[in-house]
This record gives C-alpha cells, structure tokens and sequence, in this order.
C-alpha cells in the first residue's frame, strides 16, 4: 500500500506530508476500534528479539528516533505499529515555532533528509497532557531541547524543566545536545561546556527522584578523539548514549537539495555513525548502553550496528523511504538471521565486531 501511495507523498512538500501522516494517525487513536488492526498489521513478536535493560523491557531493538511525533500528538497509535520503543520530542519548556518554512527536504538520490525544523512544538505543558490522555505497552522516551529564546547562560535550566515536568509520565530521556539547528546547541560538545552541563544534570539528580534512565545524543560530526574526551563525564552523569544524530556535511551526495542547511540524516550516516559506535563500545569495555542510529534500512544494518556494539536502534528517515511495514520486516528477518546462526538471544550477537 505504500508502494501506492508514496508517488502521491513524494510529490508534497516533505513537513506537509508528514503533517497529513500525523493526521492520519489520529484517526486510529481516535477510533480505538481501529487500534487492533494496526497491531496485527504492524507486529513481529519473537522472544528472541525482547531485552531488558535499564530496567527496561524492550520487546525488540528497533525503536523511533526523535522528530516523528514532536508534540506527542499520535502516541497511542504509533504504540501499535511494532516498534520496541518510542522517542517523542524534542520538546522544550515553551511552545515555538521552530525556524522558517521550508525547512525540510527530500534527497531521493542519496535516501536521505535534511531539516532545519528548529525544534517546533507545543511546548512541555500540551505535550505531557497529550501524552496523558493514553496508556503504552511499549517503551515512552522523551527527547529534550532547549528553547531558542532562552538566554546562553539559562539553557541548562530549559533541560532540566522538561525532565522535571515528565520524569513520571515517561520510561527515559534523551538530552539533545546535537541538533544543528538551534544556534549554540551543539557548543555543549565542548570541554568546559559539557562540564558545566553534566554538573547541572547531576545536582539535579543528587535533589530530586529520577527513577528512570538518562541518555545522550551527540552529534554525529564528532571526532573519535573528542567522543574519548566526552565518554568519562558521560558514563558518570548518563545511563546511555545515542549515537549519532544528523550530520552538517555534504560528502558524495547526489540530489540538488544537497545544499540546503540543517542536519543531514538517512543513508550517508551509516559508515560515519557505525565507526562512532565500534569505538565507544571498546573504549567503555561494552560495559555502557549504547543506541544507534543513522542510514539505517534493512535488517542487515541493524544487525552490525549490533555487532559492533549497538544494544538498541532507532529509525525515521528509512521509514519515509520505505513505509511503516520496515519495522515488521527488519523484526522478522533479524530473528531469522539470529536462529539460522545459532543464536539463542539478540543480546549474543552484541559487539561482536568491535
């Protein structure tokens, strides 16, 4: 079906057609009748694909990365279409508009995106009474920003407000400092910036209950060197790392859009992010979570992010590429990967190639 209707999509502006997928949604989670259906299409359970951690039950690895739902408009409905969790946001603590249209854009040639959204939403307060209004079966995260008006030296505090406002609606957190489009946000990668950052985090932490993990999402124009520089404050402030978010480079890209400022994710991340991946399982001993992201589309993909150190992965821009059935396909065909090897868990396959 979505062979069929992809021609149609691909000929709107991408923010315009994801909004009309956002409103497609709703209709299901406004007919709870209909959510069934959506489960039985969408689902690939097998046991060999469920892991707990973090405290945590994930039924399988691949998760939505952030940017799909940023308001949590639709959550109840993207609970059935298969994923092993759900990363909503980014939110920040005053509704924004984010940056000026169009803003984002297809690169069909290269299977990639790039956007300069500018973390718009609906601000904290409408996203955790949308977030409310349902119960989950899979894993809730919660990706947090900052908002672009907020003052330099007050940014941490716009963090902290969001987790403070969600820390009991949501299973963890991922603290965004890497998003290209909000001016200064990516400074947080510096020595003395990042400091000042995970100090904030853990004097909250060290105040208030937070009962649920941390995570980390840096960019993924990160040096080797400078991710060993970060790994120390990370595993002492964080419960996990994400790695890695859009890129601002342009190498062996084929599509007009290619000039466009913003993040570039999909395809082009793949090799970038899965060297980032590889070295931050050997230089923590494969004793830190780690998720990926970046370019991927088949299950192969998700299978040697995983064996280079991945516990957990995340998608988005693969399923405007290929449509919501990826999920069960990628699912289904690493299990068979999995038991045609030998191997009793997803968990054995984990670093094997780091």
């Amino acid at each position: 079906m979505y062979k069929l209707i992809k021609p149609i999509l691909f000929q709107l502006d991408p923010e315009k057609a994801h909004g009309m997928t956002i409103n497609a949604l709703k209709i299901p989670q406004k007919h709870t009748i209909l959510l069934p259906i959506l489960e039985k299409i969408f689902h690939y359970r097998h046991p060999i694909l469920s892991q707990s951690i973090k405290g945590i039950h994930f039924e399988n690895p691949i998760g939505l990365a952030a940017g799909f739902d940023k308001s949590c408009e639709v959550p109840k409905a993207l609970d059935k279409v298969g994923l092993g969790s759900l990363e909503l946001g980014g939110v920040t603590p005053k509704p924004q508009p984010g940056n000026p249209k169009p803003r984002m854009y297809r690169l069909v040639e290269d299977h990639a995106l790039i956007n300069r959204m500018g973390f718009n939403n609906l601000g904290m307060n409408k996203a955790l009474s949308n977030l409310r209004k349902y119960s989950y079966h899979t894993p809730i995260g919660l990706n947090v920003g900052v908002n672009k008006a907020t003052p330099y030296e007050a940014r941490y505090q716009d963090y902290i407000k969001v987790i403070d406002t969600f820390k009991n609606d949501v299973t963890f957190f991922t603290v965004n400092i890497s998003s290209p489009n909000t001016e200064n946000l990516q400074s947080f990668h510096d020595k003395n910036e990042f400091s000042q950052l995970c100090t904030a985090i853990q004097n909250y932490k060290a105040q208030h209950e937070l009962n649920v993990p941390l995570f980390i999402k840096l960019t993924s124009d990160l040096s080797t060197e400078n991710l060993s520089r970060m790994l120390k404050p990370i595993t002492q402030t964080f419960d996990g790392i994400i790695l890695a978010n859009t890129t601002q480079k342009r190498e062996q890209l084929h599509s007009i859009n290619q000039k466009e400022s913003g993040g570039l994710s999909g395809k082009p991340l793949f090799k970038r992010n899965l060297k980032l991946i590889a070295h931050t399982y050997k230089e923590t001993q494969g004793q830190f979570l780690i998720i990926g992201t970046g370019g991927i589309f088949e299950a192969n993909d998700v299978i040697k992010m995983l064996r280079h150190g991945a516990s957990l992965v995340q998608i988005y821009s693969s399923l405007v590429f290929e449509g919501p059935g990826l999920t069960k396909t990628m699912n289904k065909q690493l299990a068979q990967y999995l038991l045609s090897n030998g191997y009793k868990h997803i968990g054995d396959i984990i670093g094997l190639d780091a």
